[in-house]
């Protein structure tokens, strides 16, 4: 199913929620829409589901509109973060519900199958009432998934389990989602869901899109400023720049030396990921001094916090060894891991 999203705008009284939002979902591609709180995203996923109405624009499947038919008749499957389980129902039955009404085959094969791929063969003979949250979840994810739609609907289907559930159900999911080959639209606010589950991403914000592609894509070459910060655990580091030289720039009180001729030759930001960043002595070339204020260490990786100027502390992603509070040091870098933005726009200068 190929969905095409048309100039979609949502108001609500004085609030536009979607701004005239255009976008192709391809047939069979698992899509991820990442944003924050009040980004946009649950809107635009309850407008394809039907739930909501566009204010303007058109939403189709397959060329065809379907902005006024109903969300029964559009041949999708819906998990929300609320449970929305039937309480009178065992679980067996809240998951073989949406193919006892379709009248379909092979029910008792499906819905055991299912239950084993999310870790519920136990729990078929229960109620909702006795189940945990996580548990609960994973019963509305499965009520989805027994079925074969044309289209699947996710909106943060994942977030009330815990972090080894979450990671065995992300890795199930892309597996299935690949196997039926069914167009998936998921809604998250988590970044690593985004990375590991998206053929491509949208990032959205204040009801906008604000960049479209792959994960790679995304992250290595962010469109602006928000995204640079929004993508990544630390974000990026940035710095205002203003050149000074061929091969130097000023920020506050402090000059830095490039290791190559700048890219750019007026007022901008200057941006680099925590990972491309390596610790070196302080009286290495080209590396920007700092001191490590604070050391982060999370087993397989540590995070140093540098103090580079009076009011700017970056963040150096180290996984082969810690640094030492106190310690002043270079961080090092290469011209091609380097980020430039405009001050203005925070849109990304081309170099």
């Amino acid at each position: 199913m190929k969905i095409r999203l048309q100039d979609l705008t949502k108001q609500y009284r004085n609030t536009t929620a979607l701004h005239h939002l255009n976008l192709d979902i391809h047939d069979g591609e698992f899509l991820v829409v990442l944003g924050s709180s009040g980004s946009g995203k649950s809107t635009t996923l309850n407008m394809i589901a039907g739930l909501e109405t566009p204010t303007s624009g058109y939403i189709f499947f397959n060329e065809r509109v379907v902005n006024q038919i109903p969300p029964g008749k559009r041949d999708i499957a819906l998990v929300f973060q609320n449970y929305a389980l039937y309480p009178h129902m065992r679980v067996y039955d809240n998951i073989a519900f949406p193919l006892k009404i379709r009248k379909g085959r092979d029910i008792d094969q499906k819905v055991n199958h299912t239950a084993e791929m999310l870790g519920l063969q136990s729990l078929l003979h229960k109620y909702p009432k006795e189940l945990s949250g996580g548990e609960r979840q994973r019963v509305a994810l499965a009520r989805a998934l027994v079925r074969n739609p044309q289209v699947f609907l996710m909106d943060e289907p994942l977030s009330n389990l815990d972090a080894r559930l979450r990671l065995s159900a992300r890795g199930e999911l892309k597996k299935l989602q690949r196997e039926r080959n069914i167009t998936t639209v998921y809604v998250t606010h988590d970044q690593t869901e985004a990375l590991t589950l998206g053929d491509r991403i949208v990032i959205m914000d204040k009801g906008i899109l604000q960049q479209t592609g792959t994960p790679s894509e995304i992250y290595q070459k962010p469109r602006n400023m928000f995204v640079a910060g929004f993508l990544g655990t630390p974000p990026m580091n940035t710095i205002n720049a203003e050149p000074c030289g061929i091969r130097s720039f000023i920020s506050g009180e402090s000059t830095f030396e490039f290791p190559v001729p700048l890219p750019v030759k007026k007022s901008c930001i200057f941006g680099i990921r925590p990972e491309k960043l390596t610790i070196a002595p302080a009286s290495t070339p080209c590396a920007i001094q700092g001191l490590i204020e604070y050391v982060e260490y999370l087993g397989n990786e540590t995070i140093n916090h540098v103090k580079i100027t009076p009011h700017v502390t970056w963040y150096a992603k180290d996984v082969a060894e810690r640094g030492r509070v106190g310690e002043f040091v270079g961080l090092k870098f290469l011209p091609e891991d380097t980020h430039w933005f405009d001050p203005v726009t925070g849109e990304r200068i081309a170099h």
